[in-house]
């Protein structure tokens, strides 16, 4: 275990072995647990500011990488399924002998984290998803284009390329020139780069079925969510449009929903203090 400084507290890094699997996962701060799901290509890095407003609010903060994602092991194949995700959620919980956490994701980690709670319901106490990916219907090539021969292994040949990610990042926040920087895409294409984490978005691809709210048929469930739960989303997210935020909204008629104006697909980011407001806020309606 190696402990990472930041800021006025350390953020200890390890390895947590679940179900055969290593996933990389960071922790710090002492109180009522948080695990934190970050979205699609991305890792547990991206919560680091997030990680530090739960320390100094008085929470433990626990974030890791998707399998499949950063440094966590990339099995491929079938390891890929809101099942398997949700299942091994719960026996990290197992590992860090915690009986129950307050449970949030972004994106894709947002479906995770639906799934989650429906799977394993006495392990979360809150929910809180944003900008959640498994409301809308996700384009035919990143359904299907995994399954056509070389077609998967053509379209992932061009996600790494500085441009294509330059477009995509600017599709992904309301105010592009102040979040877009070189870094940020520099960034981006080192983990596209990364040739397991290409074959872990082809495997997605290619277990579509398994990787879908409805098709798995964890949708029906929704509804059967009692946790509180708050929704947050960006007022201009262009990835998940806000109108899904509705649906989203529909789909689990006990959920708080907040949109946040002049915001894209990362509230954490382009909306920090308000997200983390909303955030604490929620959390602390637990302990009061």
């Amino acid at each position: 275990m190696s402990s990472l400084i930041a800021d006025e507290f350390s953020i200890d890094e390890t390895m947590v072995t679940v179900d055969g699997l290593r996933l990389r996962v960071l922790m710090a701060g002492e109180g009522p647990p948080v695990l934190l799901l970050h979205g699609f290509a991305v890792n547990a890095d991206d919560w680091r500011p997030t990680i530090a407003r739960l320390v100094k609010a008085g929470y433990q903060a626990i974030a890791l990488d998707l399998l499949g994602f950063g440094r966590s092991d990339k099995p491929g194949g079938a390891a890929y399924s809101l099942h398997h995700y949700a299942d091994l959620h719960a026996g990290l919980l197992d590992a860090l002998g915690l009986d129950q956490v307050a449970l949030v994701g972004h994106s894709m980690g947002g479906k995770l984290a639906l799934a989650t709670t429906i799977l394993h319901p006495t392990r979360i106490t809150r929910l809180l998803i944003a900008d959640s990916e498994g409301f809308m219907q996700i384009p035919f090539f990143m359904r299907k284009g995994g399954t056509l021969p070389w077609l998967g292994e053509a379209i992932l040949s061009l996600t790494s390329r500085p441009g294509l990610i330059r477009m995509q990042l600017k599709a992904a926040f309301a105010n592009p020139d102040q979040y877009v920087t070189p870094e940020l895409i520099e960034r981006g294409r080192q983990t596209l780069s990364d040739p397991g984490v290409r074959q872990t978005m082809l495997a997605l691809s290619r277990s579509y079925a398994s990787t879908d709210l409805k098709a798995s048929g964890l949708w029906a469930h929704l509804a059967e969510i009692k946790q509180p739960t708050l929704i947050i989303w960006g007022a201009e997210d262009r990835m998940f449009p806000v109108k899904y935020a509705q649906l989203a909204h529909q789909a689990l008629p006990g959920a708080q929903l907040v949109v946040i104006p002049n915001c894209g697909h990362f509230p954490m980011i382009e909306a920090e203090a308000t997200f983390h407001g909303l955030l604490l806020g929620f959390l602390a309606a637990d302990q009061g």
